[in-house]
């Protein structure tokens, strides 16, 4: 039998156990008694400082995956010939839209028609979040059913989440500590991400995660605006993040940015206020791209100290993008991305789950690329802390 197909029965295993335990019935003498359940083995795993190979998961709009552990699977291991061989280290939990009663809204920048969500939209994404048996659920369930196996993770596998963009085109957030939040105030910009890290921070104490560590925190608007008040006054996000950034150095946690290509301030990063910062290259989604922006984005990582982004999502069916899907590979390779950065990967959400799914030889192809890699990598950028 399959290890993957395995690790489903002994997470429905782990599930009868917890529920057995539950209950205290009281036993019959003369009926035969039920076999006592094996003990649940917890170990002690060390943490990392940051992850090597993290996978972007957008979790919460309609078209997601519901990101059980099932799905979760295949971005966590692969079986070679028996062998477990570990594959992304990180897992970035972010989300652009949301439909909530029919209404569209977008986290990152009110466009279209899409409108900037208030108090209660955030809410939504975090419910979503940490629903049972979903995201960080499945991580961790996929990573505890390989425990059960006597199987080890090296280290935790690392996540983070996204903060959501506390927009000043939302006039209506809504109420905190007694008071309507006015987002033409950086202040309260800044009390609303403060409630949200601690709503995040709250959940994941109660879920008393074993296996996963609570890794930072990410900037999910690409770019640094300047606002214009009728009024004529300015408000710039740099104070804003600058301002996030010491709250969750307060904390431990770093802030991440991860900027689009060409996208103003990428050369002073740092001093915007981000800890870590990705540069996308932005070259898979259009065939009218130019070569020259991946080894575009490679020079600007390079020279600025950044990390880079790997980009691919559902398209990579077409051969043309296909093709594209290697251009990546092979770039990284000449430049020697591969063994100079911490690498993040937009695939569409989802996309790695249904290439793992596809009976495509062109698909398993590409996974088996693609793993080859990411399983050499394994760990080559995060220190581990004993």
């Amino acid at each position: 039998m399959k290890i993957q197909s395995y690790i489903l029965l002994v997470i429905s295993s782990c599930f009868y156990f917890f529920t057995a335990c539950s209950s205290n019935p009281t036993p019959e003498t003369d009926s035969p008694q039920e076999p006592e359940a094996p003990e649940h083995i917890v170990v002690n795993i060390p943490s990392a400082d940051r992850p090597t190979d993290m996978a972007l998961i957008y979790h919460g709009y309609k078209s997601r995956p519901a990101w059980t552990a099932a799905d979760l699977q295949p971005y966590i291991f692969r079986e070679n010939n028996g062998k477990i061989e570990w594959l992304f280290d990180g897992f970035l939990f972010l989300e652009i839209y949301a439909e909530i009663n029919g209404t569209e809204y977008d986290y990152g920048i009110a466009n279209g028609n899409k409108i900037a969500p208030g108090k209660s939209e955030w809410e939504n994404l975090l419910q979503k979040t940490f629903a049972e048996g979903k995201g960080p659920d499945g991580i961790e369930q996929t990573l505890d059913s390989l425990v059960q196996l006597g199987i080890q993770p090296p280290y935790k596998r690392q996540v983070m989440f996204c903060l959501p963009n506390p927009q000043i085109q939302c006039k209506n957030w809504g109420i905190l500590n007694g008071r309507k939040l006015d987002f033409h105030k950086t202040a309260d910009r800044l009390l609303a991400v403060k409630w949200y890290v601690e709503r995040i921070l709250k959940e994941w104490e109660t879920k008393d995660y074993h296996y996963i560590q609570l890794a930072g925190f990410y900037w999910l608007h690409e770019q640094i605006d300047t606002h214009s008040l009728e009024d004529g006054t300015i408000i710039e996000d740099a104070q804003l993040i600058k301002e996030v950034q010491a709250y969750l150095k307060s904390l431990g946690y770093p802030l991440i940015w991860i900027p689009y290509y060409g996208a103003a301030g990428v050369d002073r990063w740092k001093e915007l206020g981000f800890d870590i910062a990705y540069q996308q290259p932005n070259y898979f989604f259009s065939l009218e791209s130019p070569i020259n922006i991946i080894t575009g984005a490679i020079g600007i990582a390079k020279k600025y100290n950044m990390s880079l982004e790997m980009e691919f999502d559902d398209r990579v069916t077409d051969p043309a993008y296909g093709k594209r899907f290697y251009t990546y590979l092979e770039e990284f390779e000449k430049a020697g991305a591969w063994n100079d950065f911490p690498i993040a990967y937009y695939e569409g959400g989802g996309a790695w789950l249904r290439m793992n799914k596809s009976y495509s030889p062109e698909m398993k192809k590409m996974v088996k690329a693609l793993g080859d890699i990411l399983v050499q990598r394994n760990g080559k950028f995060s220190v581990i802390k004993k």
